[in-house]
């Protein structure tokens, strides 16, 4: 691959060269014939001496008016000399300036991805800090549930099952959620118990994604690269709780970003994620390249696998 680079770039250097060389030798040409013409001006009384020809200055001097547009094709000449001079230095400074950005872009690419993986790094060990224990009514209304404070991505879980719950609670009652009763839902019985945790969790996420969104030297593949990289840490269960969380007021724009970067692609499906259909638009579940289905929704409120805060 390398080679081939290599044999490509080639003919472009090589004819640079030869335009530049071609260049050079005209203006070699031009400058020996500006040379020799100045030379025989001087010396014009031995040159006339030397092949036998009459020379007297009186004649010479109404000749030489003659040359008066010769004279001002010459100061043209040099004054296209003195601009093509200024051209070749502009471009050389515009071609120095490309190659300083250029450089300066792959510097701050460079840091930027050093800083990017230590902010994935400490959203990892932020998210094992997460805490959420259910509440009392869906502890009584899910019998087979542990009641006891969920850690890490068991505390995701448990957050989710608790929306899934009263989402589910709203709907038997036969009120219809719209976009600010999801979100204040969201709020009241999950984020309020837990806003320490979960609240340091997401804005972490968001400050990660809102640098990767706002840099001025990333393209937008690099962009959808790194955010594909945020969201690929996450489980199906978080998604559908990051949707949640960024519809409220105090996520400042993090809806935005949940869009932008599609974190709801592999959120789990069910009520909540049916909720989340309606507020968000349809690009935001689906991927850029391939769409794996989202992970199905399964009434499992059993905690067999659930690790213990210690």
């Amino acid at each position: 691959m390398v080679d081939e680079l290599h044999y490509r770039r080639v003919p472009l250097s090589c004819g640079r060269t030869y335009r530049w060389g071609m260049r050079l030798k005209w203006i070699v040409a031009a400058a020996i014939g500006f040379g020799a013409v100045w030379i025989a001006w001087v010396f014009q009384e031995f040159v006339f001496q030397w092949f036998d020809i009459p020379w007297k200055s009186e004649r010479l001097g109404q000749l030489g008016d003659t040359f008066g547009a010769l004279n001002a094709l010459f100061s043209a000449l040099a004054f296209v000399a003195v601009l093509f001079t200024i051209k070749q230095q502009a471009d050389d400074l515009r071609r120095q300036q490309r190659q300083i950005f250029k450089a300066e872009q792959n510097q701050h690419r460079q840091r930027f991805e050093d800083n990017f993986f230590q902010l994935l790094a400490v959203i990892r060990e932020n998210r094992q800090d997460v805490r959420f224990r259910n509440s009392d009514k869906y502890l009584t209304a899910n019998v087979k549930a542990v009641p006891q404070t969920k850690k890490g991505h068991f505390a995701f879980r448990a957050a989710y099952r608790e929306m899934r719950y009263w989402v589910r609670q709203e709907d038997r009652a036969g009120r219809a959620l719209n976009c600010e009763g999801l979100a204040a839902l969201y709020a009241k019985k999950v984020h309020v118990r837990y806003e320490s945790t979960l609240g340091a969790y997401f804005r972490l996420v968001y400050e990660t994604l809102d640098r990767v969104d706002r840099d001025p030297f990333l393209s937008d593949e690099e962009k959808d690269e790194f955010g594909n990289l945020v969201r690929g840490q996450m489980t199906s269960f978080e998604a559908a709780i990051a949707g949640c969380n960024a519809l409220n007021d105090f996520a400042k724009d993090f809806k935005r970003l949940v869009i932008r970067f599609r974190l709801l692609k592999y959120a789990r499906t069910g009520d909540v994620y049916d909720e989340l259909t309606k507020h968000y638009p349809p690009e935001t579940f689906q991927g850029r390249d391939t769409n794996r289905p989202p992970e199905p929704d399964i009434d499992d409120d059993v905690d067999e696998d659930w690790e213990r805060d210690e």
